[in-house]
């Protein structure tokens, strides 16, 4: 005779109990004779999911209800058991427990929302959380997770976390203020945190600060006040109301003293950053220790050649062929004998390459590649660097740049690559005579970057979406242009295959007939697809890889995402549970 594992009848146990207590709850109204009939069941998930009685039958109902729906909300739990959408606002308490305990989520219809973290009833949709779900049909209690964060900076690197994946699509907006509020609240005998409950902020503003003070242990200065405004509010009304507030000064965190706003770069709005106050309040006895840190360190911008990881780059023909001929050119033998014979001849030495084409294509990752080839490391340029908020420090910083690499290529034995990622930023048409100061000054930049380019010693490599926009005089200086255009059938078969292992080359060339991604775009596909594998034990079907490549198309043709998304630092902090 078989016998059932204790853990497998336990979780049968559990299921039939929810089933049970959905059906006796339905047209009840939650009243004390359902309460009675379904006593045994009620204890018995009680006990399980450590939540009170009612609280498991609202529980019920709604997973019962989320096999219909992918989230409820309240008129249909009135519905479901027999009373008015105004009598069951009884049980918000007992819902806002379901959603501390993290045992049910809710989804806010981003139209309807109204501040941060408030209710709005008609926005407000619920769901039962999945690990809550595999853990009853497992008959394993859901783990409690603590986060033992032991000081501020361990603080800063899992808010990083967080802020980072609500900008990758992680959580929605009420999401992440609940998941941070958890955070504070579990951690608030910090000293950084105490100091910041003595200046009675808003939720909101207090969000926004630790926002900002991430980007401050992200080696940022200062931030867009559009970009965080962007970032932390969806709705247009939501956005000029904050705006307006830090523009007149009334904004809570301005009066508190603990942020400022600075001129911003190159445009007529502002920027947003801590004063000393906050600062102070942030990293209290390191304080000093920061600000020299701020002075003396300066961002590492150099990729080793040895540090970067191999990667296979698929191209429809013409792109290998042009790399192939540009990575022989610059490998250190052969570079050293071409430039000397151009020396010889004559000729100026340096080597500047465009690479231009759709995003996605493959334009920065054959760089990375060809200088892990070539064993040349990277000098990678961003172009906020370019750009001072005081008139005449930015031709400062770009003659700077290229003082700084031509050391670089003077002490190194193989001259590193100097890299202008998106170059259209800065290689754009020249402005017309007699135009702005701003327009003067992006001129003034542009006329030094082009004698640089004349008198370059070593390799320059600039990458472009915009070839429409890049100005006639850069042009004629890059020795070489290569196009990257969007691959075609065969090579996103080949892309197919190798980001999806195991795919079949007919499921290959259905997606490559049917949908014409980038090689960046199919990447994402296959992230989804793992991460789906990952997250429900199932890999997708190819109906479902069909539903990601029409939501990768739709995402890149609408919508952008901004700022808030670098690697959080490695710290101590513990998980546990």
């Amino acid at each position: 005779m078989t016998t059932i594992p204790e853990k497998e009848k336990k979780a049968v146990d559990l299921l039939k109990y929810v089933e049970v207590i959905a059906l006796l709850a339905k047209e009840s109204e939650l009243k004390k004779e359902f309460l009675k009939d379904s006593k045994v069941e009620l204890k018995a998930l009680s006990a399980f999911l450590e939540i009170t009685d009612i609280q498991s039958a609202i529980f019920c109902v709604i997973l019962s209800l989320n096999f219909g729906h992918t989230a409820v909300d309240l008129d249909d739990i009135a519905g479901y058991i027999g009373c008015s959408p105004m009598s069951v606002l009884v049980y918000m308490p007992e819902m806002d427990e379901l959603l501390n305990k993290k045992i049910i989520s809710f989804h806010e219809n981003s139209q309807s929302r109204s501040r941060m973290g408030g209710f709005n009833i008609n926005s407000i949709k619920f769901y039962v959380n999945r690990e809550v779900l595999d853990s009853l049909m497992k008959g394993v209690k859901p783990k409690k997770r603590t986060i033992e964060i032991p000081d501020v900076y361990a603080l800063m690197s899992h808010l990083t976390r967080i802020f980072s994946d609500y900008n990758d699509g992680e959580y929605i907006r009420s999401e992440l203020f609940r998941e941070i509020q958890g955070v504070l609240n579990i951690n608030k005998e910090l000293p950084f945190l105490k100091g910041l409950e003595e200046h009675s902020l808003s939720n909101e503003d207090k969000i926004f600060f630790l926002l900002l003070c991430t980007e401050f242990f992200g080696e940022e200065e200062s931030t867009d006040l559009i970009e965080a405004i962007r970032f932390m509010y969806a709705e247009i009304g939501e956005r000029m109301r904050v705006r307006k507030t830090f523009l007149r000064g009334s904004h809570g965190l301005i009066k508190a003293g603990l942020v400022k706003l600075d001129d911003g770069h190159f445009r007529s709005d502002k920027r947003v950053s801590l004063t000393e106050s906050g600062i102070e309040l942030l990293l209290d006895d390191d304080k000093d220790l920061a600000f020299g840190d701020k002075k003396k360190k300066k961002k590492n911008s150099d990729i080793l050649a040895s540090g970067i990881v191999p990667k296979e780059l698929y191209f429809s023909g013409k792109e290998t062929k042009s790399l192939e001929f540009l990575t022989d050119i610059l490998k250190p033998e052969n570079t050293a004998n071409l430039v000397q014979r151009m020396k010889d001849s004559g000729m100026r030495t340096g080597v500047a390459v465009l690479l231009y084409g759709p995003p996605g294509t493959g334009k920065t990752e054959s760089v990375y590649q060809l200088a892990r080839t070539t064993g040349r490391d990277i000098h990678m340029i961003s172009i906020s660097e370019t750009k001072s908020m005081w008139f005449g420090e930015s031709e400062k910083l770009i003659k700077k740049i290229f003082d700084e690499y031509r050391t670089k290529v003077e002490k190194s034995k193989v001259a590193p690559i100097l890299l202008f990622n998106e170059a259209d930023g800065i290689f754009g048409s020249r402005k017309k005579i007699g135009s702005s100061a701003v327009d003067q000054t992006e001129n003034a930049i542009q006329n030094i970057i082009l004698q640089e380019m004349e008198d370059l010693q070593g390799i320059l490599i600039a990458t472009t979406n915009l070839t429409q926009n890049l100005d006639q005089a850069f042009e004629r200086r890059f020795l070489y242009k290569i196009c990257f255009e969007k691959p075609d059938i065969q090579a996103r078969i080949r892309i197919w295959m190798d980001k999806i292992k195991g795919l079949s080359v007919v499921n290959a060339r259905q997606l490559s007939q049917s949908f014409e991604l980038s090689g960046g775009q199919i990447e994402n596909v296959a992230r989804k697809c793992l991460l789906q594998q990952l997250l429900y034990g199932s890999f997708p079907s190819i109906t479902e890889i069909e539903t990601f490549c029409r939501e990768e198309q739709i995402t890149r043709a609408g919508m952008q995402k901004i700022g808030f998304t670098r690697e959080p630092v490695e710290t101590n902090f513990r998980i546990t549970g």
